[in-house]
């Protein structure tokens, strides 16, 4: 086996370290200098080592806090909802850092398009195109995606799922920096995506290889909480068609703390019949079932011991195993000396044979498939959404689909690439199902693509295009705009912008009728003062320098109540020595 030689040179630089420890034990700057040089020294997992580069938008907010500024003339109403959807223009580094002091925790699906970094004008760094001469491509990429990743780790709730679209140029790299980000267990699949014709003609001609697949990571936020939406099918009693005799009391042995009857192959029977709830189930003890499955450790450690002491073709009846209230489970043998493995007899499991008493008809969920040829729709995706835009579009089709894993019917859905605005257009056609669905989308105006595309995209889709009709919503329209942190009155510019926050974070209007805004005492007396003429408030919105009177409080008894928090800016606040 070939020698790890990283690991090699790690080690022999900790042992360093240790003894350099040692020597300058009493010099606490030199122990701090060691100890960082230490922490990078394990800072990289899994062979990943790219060189940091630090971008302008980084440079920018350390003298400027970022903010929303809504553009009320492009906000889009059309719907009886309450509900909003939004649209942020900026770049999607500042977008993610406010989203983070609103949506902490509560976004349930991410998915992203990022530039695949092809060198031919797609991903652009500083302002500039990375082209395939700049030695620092590779790097350069893997220090802005990671970024954003881990502020999208950060925005994903407990059950959420994040997708990334990518091609054959960073592939590797996406994979390890998810894998470091997100965790390894928490990698889910690689959906394999076919986005042309093998016949179809692409500037390729000079080239051995001619790619036609794309690729989908699809990482959970916690895999062990993650529910995906499968489709399911009729349970079928088909397979449990077998029926075991047990033609002799057996002997009795146990491994352990496992009780054990073994059979001879004169000592039991079985035979076929007609699929039913009193039958069983073979299942093969082979490939991962043998290797990671219970019933497959339990061949290897009661089974398997056993063959060269009872020989061939026995039975074993394993107690106390199982979810179909036999209380026991059967395994056979190898039956020849060739073979090595053998099968578990199981049957209808408890839950299943209660829905088909109750009359209820059981389901059985389907295995996703992760390989899908979508090579039709990007054949027609030119002018989807009524814009003319082919430059990494993606189907709406295919983001539906994807969508579509996450069970909840009021999910949130972000997209930080958002390009052409193809997330919003099929999280709204994906609320025809009845579905109160959001997006967030970000995406800067590089070209004027929000302007010119990504906005109007979204209207056509709301208002309806060509034959296709109209789906009724309402969308805020953000852009990001930022403040000195020199700002005499900074306090009072940043209340400025509480209400874009507020909006964003309940995903509501304050259109002063339902949702109504509290910022001083003054506007709560006016309030309480005319309430008669508020008929249906929904809810306030209180700073939390606002306390209402014991007449105010019973006024507004039956109206919910918000609490406006600190967070939004209170950080930014806190650092040039001021408070709300």
């Amino acid at each position: 086996m070939m020698a790890n030689l990283s690991q090699q040179k790690r080690q022999r630089m900790m042992e360093f370290l240790s003894k350099l420890k040692e020597e300058h034990k009493d010099d606490d700057s030199v122990l701090i200098a060691l100890g960082e040089i230490e922490a990078e020294l394990n800072a990289k997992k899994y062979g990943l080592v790219w060189e940091e580069h630090e971008e302008a938008v980084d440079v920018m907010m350390k003298d400027n806090i970022p903010v929303f500024t809504e553009c009320k003339d492009k906000e889009i109403n059309t719907s009886d909802s309450d509900i909003y959807s939004f649209l942020l223009e900026g770049d999607n580094l500042h977008s993610l850092y406010l989203l983070e002091k609103t949506h902490k925790g509560r976004i349930d699906v991410i998915y992203i398009d990022p530039p695949y970094n092809t060198g031919n004008k797609d991903f652009m760094y500083d302002d500039v195109f990375v082209d395939m001469d700049d030695g620092f491509r590779h790097s350069k990429w893997a220090s802005f995606i990671s970024e954003r990743l881990k502020l999208a780790k950060r925005l994903l709730s407990v059950t959420g799922f994040i997708a990334i679209s990518i091609d054959d140029n960073e592939y590797a790299v996406l994979k390890l920096l998810c894998d470091e980000i997100f965790g390894i267990s928490n990698y889910l699949t690689t959906f394999h995506i076919q986005v042309r014709y093998p016949d179809k003609s692409i500037s390729t001609e000079d080239k051995v290889f001619k790619p036609l697949m794309e690729y989908v990571l699809f990482y959970a936020k916690d895999s062990t909480q993650l529910i995906v939406n499968q489709d399911e099918v009729d349970y079928d009693l088909e397979k449990f068609c077998y029926k075991i005799s047990e033609n002799a009391p057996g002997k009795h042995f146990w491994v352990g703390n496992q009780e054990v009857v073994v059979f001879k192959p004169d000592e039991w029977s079985i035979e076929k019949i007609d699929g039913s709830l009193s039958g069983l189930k073979e299942t093969w003890i082979t490939g991962s079932i043998y290797t990671t499955m219970s019933y497959g450790k339990v061949f290897q450690t009661v089974v398997e011991p056993r063959i060269d002491v009872d020989g061939l073709g026995c039975l074993y009846k394993v107690m106390g195993r199982g979810d179909d209230g036999l209380g026991y489970r059967y395994y056979t043998g190898p039956q020849r000396a060739t073979a090595k493995k053998g099968k578990m007899f199981s049957g209808v499991p408890l839950e299943k044979v209660e829905d088909f008493k109750n009359g209820t008809a059981p389901k059985k969920k389907i295995p996703i498939i992760t390989t899908y040829d979508f090579s039709a729709d990007f054949g027609n995706i030119r002018h989807e959404g009524g814009v003319a835009f082919s430059s990494g579009k993606k189907p709406v089709k295919m983001i539906k689909q994807i969508i579509n894993y996450n069970c909840k019917k009021d999910a949130i859905v972000l997209d930080f690439f958002a390009g052409s605005g193809s997330t919003g257009h099929a999280v709204l056609d994906l609320n025809q199902d009845g579905g109160t669905r959001t997006f967030i989308l970000c995406t800067n105006n590089q070209n004027g693509i929000c302007d010119e595309i990504t906005y109007p995209r979204i209207k056509n889709v709301v208002n309806g295009y060509g034959s296709t009709p109209a789906i009724p919503s309402n969308i805020k329209y953000y852009r990001t705009d930022f403040i000195s942190k020199d700002e005499e009155y900074l306090t009072d510019e940043l209340l400025d912008h509480v209400a874009e926050m507020v909006q964003l974070e309940h995903g509501i209007k304050l259109d002063g009728k339902h949702y109504i805004m509290i910022m001083d005492d003054d506007e709560a007396d006016e309030l309480a003062a005319h309430w008669s003429e508020y008929s249906d408030v929904k809810a306030l919105y209180v700073s939390k320098n606002v306390l209402f009177t014991t007449e105010q409080n019973i006024l507004f008894r039956n109206v919910d109540v918000h609490i406006i928090p600190d967070y939004y800016f209170n950080l930014e606040l806190r650092e040039v020595g001021e408070t709300w």
